[in-house]
Order: structure tokens, then C-alpha cells, then sequence
């Protein structure tokens, strides 16, 4: 484990622990968070997964989302990034759910900018390139 990533992993999960009361409340519900050291999601709770992703340097100002970089270059972007493994899990676990006649479950993304949280449910409708609410690049 690098110096980085042991900084970066124990910054992300005193954030957890910290944003865990925020996250019940949003969520209106009494959230599990995961023991697991790479969990694919923080938090559970029945059929509700949640995927935390503390951004400190990005805050949502005057209608648009600002970042400073670690170099303090600033800079607007129109997105909040996540990985792939993240949507390929929640798919891959929902398809086995359905071929087994289970409920589905629903998967969350949230970012924690600054002190606000924006989140996006995980959702299949539609062919990827006819999306409004997420975008793939490579």
C-alpha cells in the first residue's frame, strides 16, 4: 500500500463514518456501513446500496460545480466522475437478483462536495448513448 493511497483510504473512510448520520437522513433509512476494506459500496440497508465519494476540493457555487486541483488550479466542471466497476457490480448483482426471481436493488452514487452531498440513482433505462443523466468516457 502506497503512502497516497493509505492517506487517501484513511481520509475516505473517517468521511464514512462521518457522513453516515447525513446519509440516513437522506435516505430515510438506518444505513448499514460495510465492513469490508474494498467494498464496492459503503452502505447498505435492504434493497439500497450507497457509494460514498468525498471530494473536498469540489463545492457547487453560483449554479456551477468548481475544483481545485491539488496545484490550486481552478477549474469548472459540468461532471461528477465515478468508475465503471461501480455500475458493472449493481448491474451484474441486479441481473443475478432478476434470474432468481428477487427484487431488485437500488444502487446510489454520492458525492459529498465540499459540505453538500449530490447523489444519482443507478438506472439501465435506455441505450447508453441516449442518456441525459450520465455519460461514458474513456
Amino acid at each position: 500500500m502506497t503512502k497516497r493511497f493509505k492517506q487517501d483510504y484513511e481520509f475516505g473512510k473517517e468521511s464514512e463514518a462521518k457522513s453516515l448520520p447525513d446519509l440516513q437522513n437522506i435516505f430515510n433509512t438506518e444505513l448499514i456501513h460495510d465492513p469490508m476494506m474494498y467494498a464496492h459500496f459503503d452502505f447498505h440497508k435492504d434493497n439500497i446500496l450507497v457509494e460514498l465519494k468525498t471530494r473536498p476540493n469540489t463545492e457547487w457555487i453560483d449554479g456551477r460545480m468548481k475544483h481545485t486541483t491539488e496545484k490550486g488550479r481552478v477549474m469548472y466542471i459540468d461532471t461528477l466522475y465515478f468508475d465503471a466497476p461501480k455500475m458493472r457490480f449493481a448491474f451484474q448483482h441486479n441481473k443475478h437478483r432478476r434470474l432468481n426471481g428477487e427484487p431488485e436493488k437500488d444502487f446510489f452514487l454520492v458525492w459529498k462536495c465540499s459540505n453538500d452531498y449530490f447523489y444519482w440513482k443507478v438506472n439501465w433505462d435506455g441505450e447508453p448513448g441516449n442518456r441525459n443523466d450520465y455519460y461514458i468516457e474513456e
